[in-house]
């Protein structure tokens, strides 16, 4: 099988099998390596099955270590290799940093916040803080690597502890916080594409955190970005989505209602690849609305 679709079915499969995942890098991923660009690819899914999925970070540094020596390893993916490495021993409360330049220190910590983020809010909370800090101090240019990867980050850290069914006060700040980290970010290092669902995120966040204020003015601007770049009916539909979402935690059913209208609208105007892919976020979208009808019932 070909590197790159063994890499992208990996991908695929990683949230729902990642033990089974890390077994096949072993096991296939490895021999199919056949360029420094496919060892650092290889690496990046490794450090993020075995660290932020699996949490075990000692694995995914042997791991690394053996990439290391593989014959198609470079000088690129030894760069890459040392930031997975560093992130990972932050993880262990081993500070690997030193041999590290600015910005490859910011990544490596940042990495580190968002592997520890779903178990270790406090922790990861102080290492995001860390990052974002340094990342100010060393005034990176807007395309620098550390900018994107601490946009990254808060994106992806917001997401998973969106995810949670309950979330302590430690996690619900770190959500938001990364959230926004992520939003402030993208506007440095991505396109308006990114902003805009990093606008997403926010609102979703702020959402489940229950402050429907500031989630309704994330979701308005997601969708006054989608209007401004006349952007596709996938975007269009995140944008009501977000804002039919927030309608119905504030129980607010004919805001909701509206919302949903939107969205089924933008959602028929969609391929029917994005149709079948995005099914069940239409589906939480109209379960939420008979949520907020039962709650604005008297």
């Amino acid at each position: 099988m070909e590197f790159d679709r063994w890499l992208d079915q990996a991908w695929h499969d990683h949230a729902d099998d990642s033990a089974g995942v890390a077994a096949r890098i072993t096991a296939e991923g490895v021999a199919l390596a056949a360029s420094d660009a496919h060892v650092a690819a290889l690496a990046r899914l490794a450090q993020h099955v075995l660290g932020e999925h699996l949490g075990r970070h000692a694995d995914g540094r042997a791991l690394l270590k053996r990439l290391g020596t593989h014959a198609a390893a470079g000088q690129a993916s030894a760069r890459t290799l040392r930031v997975l490495d560093a992130g990972l021993a932050l993880c262990e409360g081993d500070d690997a940093r030193a041999a590290l330049d600015a910005s490859e220190r910011i990544r490596a910590t940042a990495l580190a916040a968002g592997t520890l983020g779903a178990g270790d809010a406090t922790r990861a909370a102080e290492l995001l803080q860390e990052a974002l800090a340094a990342a100010d101090i060393a005034s990176l240019a807007d395309d620098d690597p550390a900018v994107r990867a601490l946009a990254v980050t808060g994106n992806n850290l917001a997401c998973a502890l969106e995810e949670k069914p309950e979330r302590s006060a430690a996690e619900r700040s770190l959500m938001l916080r990364a959230a926004g980290a992520a939003r402030a970010c993208w506007a440095r290092a991505g396109t308006w594409l990114e902003v805009e669902r990093a606008e997403y995120r926010l609102a979703r966040s702020c959402t489940v955190a229950g402050d429907f204020d500031q989630a309704r003015r994330h979701a308005r601007a997601c969708l006054e970005i989608v209007r401004a770049h006349d952007a596709p009916p996938l975007e269009v539909f995140f944008g009501w989505q977000a804002l039919g979402l927030v309608e119905a935690a504030a129980g607010n059913a004919a805001g909701h209602a509206q919302a949903l209208a939107e969205a089924d609208a933008a959602f028929e105007r969609m391929a029917s690849a994005e149709r079948e892919s995005f099914a069940a976020s239409r589906s939480q979208l109209a379960a939420a609305a008979i949520a907020a009808a039962g709650s604005a019932a008297p």
